[in-house]
């Protein structure tokens, strides 16, 4: 039986290995959804990952500790909060293998016995990837992390403010997310698009 993660969220569970989205509107509602996924987490001694471009990483260490302890976490690497200049953008410019390559790492170090079970990580797509060259990149490597996704000992729930992006970045989420968060509830996307069939098309 495949093992259920609490979200943290509305009372939410998914399966190990799930990658799904969730919309909303501006930092009110990124906060609802962000904070309690972390300190979810934290309580349940997951390792937690949070890369925003829409707050500093001081602003949600201050929000999250008015739900939990942030100190020890952050001290052990538990908790990381970054910004896209510390996960996508690391080496400057945006890369779908060297993302997917990321969360592989992480994977393998978990199998590797650590001391965390799980990672739940969650993030927002940077602004400076929303132009049409960069975009594509960016939904190339969400697709494919479909194809990894499942075999990892990860939940990542990644996040579209709706005040930020036009209708081309949000269809592109849909196609390349499996499941979302709508209306409190965790649904299968009809609209998702197999990763093969969604890369073939992009070429």
């Amino acid at each position: 039986m495949t093992e259920s993660v609490a979200l943290g969220v509305l009372g939410l569970e998914v399966p190990r290995g799930t990658h799904i989205c969730t919309f909303y509107r501006g930092p009110p509602g990124r906060d609802e959804i962000v904070l309690p996924f972390l300190a979810e987490g934290i309580r349940a001694r997951n390792r937690c990952l949070c890369f925003l471009d829409s707050a500093m990483p001081s602003e949600v260490l201050s929000s999250l500790a008015l739900q939990v302890d942030v100190g020890p976490p952050v001290e052990t690497g538990q908790l990381e909060v970054g910004t896209p200049a510390d996960s996508y953008l690391r080496s400057g410019t945006f890369s779908a293998d060297e993302m997917i390559d990321y969360w592989g790492e992480e994977a393998a170090a978990t199998r590797r016995g650590g001391y965390f079970s799980l990672t739940r990580a969650t993030g927002e797509m940077p602004l400076a990837l929303s132009e049409p060259t960069e975009r594509a990149e960016f939904f190339r490597y969400e697709a494919r992390l479909n194809e990894v996704i499942p075999d990892y000992p990860q939940v990542i729930l990644c996040l579209y403010d709706l005040e930020r992006f036009g209708a081309d970045v949000l269809m592109d989420t849909l196609r390349t997310h499996p499941m979302v968060i709508v209306d409190g509830m965790v649904h299968g996307n009809p609209y998702y698009i197999e990763p093969g069939k969604f890369l073939v098309g992009r070429r």
